[in-house]
């Protein structure tokens, strides 16, 4: 590698998928750019691993230590100058942590971070920022598998960031156990997704925003289904169609949508209710997708502190 570069990685534990970005920088120049030479994406669903106590099973804890073994036989060949490690609400949630993450570390031979909610939704932030092209106030939300952030902000200035108790995965399990669909336990779902922002409202709506852009797996799906669909618009009043197509298949393995992946099927309920919950408190019509997340935000991190 020249002099004139610099190898960066990123990895993101999430509570539902694992991400590793490997990227080079420039050092030269006033305004460095990453440009992103490959990215990983294991689905660990660690949040699946939660007993009664929030204790991470040992199941879990396997899944995670496969995917790290692998990013590490990655990260050997890349050999990168820096590297970012940070693990999100699943950890940060886990009452056994403190046994759970030496175990990590050890296989990965590098320090994990377990972040804030708060910290974490400042990385999204900016990874949206980084990977979106929006002018103005932007309203940014992210379905994670153990937490949903949600922001409020101008390019690279969030003012208002908060993570939300609910995820995609734990709303799958709570409400959708024995993956059984129906209209009570969508609207339960939905309502408890709307009381955790209900409170929040103010905040949000005095920022005020322009544009509407979901980060991660939920939007990425809905919107594949959308395009597979031909629907060009992503709307509450289609989403709602599609919730209740939802009910009408009664079961999670008769959810066969044109562009629904088999390995996001089994959350996808989850993620629905909580979207909706937050669009309808927030009376939202129209909301866009976006390839940037919270990886995107290390990596932006990494090249400031590299590159200063």
């Amino acid at each position: 590698m020249s002099a004139s570069f610099k190898r960066l990685a990123a990895i993101d534990m999430g509570s539902n998928s694992f991400h590793l970005l490997l990227a080079e920088v420039s050092m030269r120049g006033f305004f460095p750019k990453p440009r992103i030479i490959a990215r990983y994406k294991h689905k660990v669903r660690l949040a699946d691993g939660f007993n009664t106590s929030l204790e991470l099973d040992a199941a879990a804890i396997a899944r995670a230590k496969d995917c790290l073994k692998g990013f590490s036989d990655q990260l050997a060949r890349f050999k990168p100058d820096a590297l970012k490690v940070v693990a999100t609400a699943a950890l940060r949630k886990a009452t056994n942590q403190h046994a759970v993450l030496p175990e990590l570390e050890a296989v990965l031979n590098y320090p994990i971070e377990v972040i804030s909610g708060e910290r974490e939704a400042a990385l999204i932030f900016s990874g949206v920022c980084a990977a979106s092209e929006q002018k103005g106030p932007m309203l940014v939300i992210d379905i994670g598998g153990a937490s949903t952030e949600v922001i409020a902000g101008e390019p690279l200035r969030a003012k208002v960031l908060n993570s939300l108790d609910m995820g995609c995965v734990v709303f799958q399990n709570n409400y959708f156990d024995q993956q059984t669909i129906t209209r009570q336990r969508f609207n339960d779902a939905i309502q408890q997704s709307r009381s955790q922002i209900s409170g929040l409202k103010q905040q949000y709506q005095q920022v005020g925003w322009q544009h509407v852009l979901g980060a991660s797996g939920t939007f990425r799906a809905v919107a594949e289904i959308a395009l597979a669909e031909n629907h060009a618009q992503l709307t509450t009043a289609w989403l709602a169609a599609l919730i209740e197509r939802c009910i009408a298949a009664g079961h999670v393995q008769k959810l066969d949508f044109a562009g629904l992946r088999d390995d996001r099927r089994a959350i996808l309920c989850g993620g629905l209710a909580i979207l909706m919950g937050i669009l309808t408190e927030l009376q939202i019509s129209q909301f866009g997708v976006t390839n940037g997340a919270l990886r995107e935000g290390l990596l932006a991190e990494l090249v400031a502190t590299e590159t200063a």
